[in-house]
């Protein structure tokens, strides 16, 4: 997989809080939402890419699993 935020992808997301990642795929979303409200499709399409990047890391993360499952409500995530 190819990633837009390379120095996170090679280590450095796994070291932010839970709370940290959430709040950057948050912000993601809102640069998505403020360039659809712009009409400019293609900026918010990049923002929509980089927060699905950001989620798949965090789900990649070890750390997370646990709260995660909770979010979810299964036992044998």
């Amino acid at each position: 997989m190819k990633f837009l935020h390379k120095n996170l992808a090679e280590g450095r997301w796994f070291e932010l809080s839970f709370i940290e990642q959430i709040a950057n795929i948050g912000s993601e979303v809102e640069r998505a939402i403020l360039h659809r409200n712009k009409g400019d499709k293609e900026n918010m399409f990049n923002a929509i890419e980089r927060a699905l990047e950001l989620l798949y890391l965090t789900i990649e993360d070890e750390k997370t699993k646990f709260i995660l499952r909770n979010l979810h409500g299964l036992e044998n995530y």
